[in-house]
């Protein structure tokens, strides 16, 4: 059996995608795949990166490494890490390289809030509104730096292609899938975030 899919988001903060010479060092440890980065469209001063692992081992090695011609310094500047393992058979393909990526976020979520977002995913793409891309979903742990400490939280994370933001808040707002399922995502959980981005292959 293939080794699930697995997601590192980290939130930085500064707005400046990674150098090429850490850039290079990230590209050379085991298990790399590839790093997407882009800034949040609702705080221009925050980016996101995004790097895909071909295991969770090399997933958690590359959170343990410190050393600046490795990783960069990434982990140090990270405000917020989240590791997803990628839940069967979800098109994160279409949701990340869509022109613009909502990326919901349920902390704390209860038992059944898992497939409860199978079923919203399911939904949505069954019957799709204008100018939806593709959506995907997974669960992990949040990681939380604070004053050397490290506070850590079950998560699940959706993400949601769509051709722009515009194209999010119309749907949303309109008579279909998301309203008639939405329900899903609205109970059973700590807390939520939303934000937009617009990523691009490193």
């Amino acid at each position: 059996m293939a080794a699930p899919q697995v997601y590192v988001f980290q939130t930085l903060g500064q707005p400046q995608e990674p150098s090429a010479t850490g850039l290079d060092g990230l590209k050379n440890l085991n298990g790399f795949r590839r790093a997407l980065f882009g800034v949040k469209l609702e705080d221009p001063n925050v980016g996101v990166l995004l790097t895909e692992w071909l295991s969770p081992e090399a997933a958690l090695a590359y959170q343990s490494s410190f050393h600046p011609s490795t990783s960069l310094n990434i982990n140090k500047e990270s405000k917020e890490t989240l590791t997803i393992t990628a839940a069967p058979g979800q098109d994160w393909e279409s949701a990340l390289r869509a022109p613009c990526t909502e990326v919901f976020t349920a902390y704390g979520p209860k038992d059944g809030f898992v497939e409860g977002t199978g079923r919203f995913v399911s939904a949505v793409d069954t019957n799709p509104a204008e100018g939806y891309k593709g959506a995907a979903f997974g669960s992990g742990v949040a990681q939380r730096r604070k004053e050397g400490d490290v506070d850590e939280e079950q998560v699940v994370r959706l993400v949601i292609g769509w051709t722009s933001r515009e194209a999010h808040l119309e749907a949303k707002g309109k008579p279909g899938a998301i309203q008639e399922n939405i329900h899903e995502l609205r109970s059973g959980r700590r807390a939520v975030d939303l934000f937009h981005v617009q990523f691009k292959e490193l």
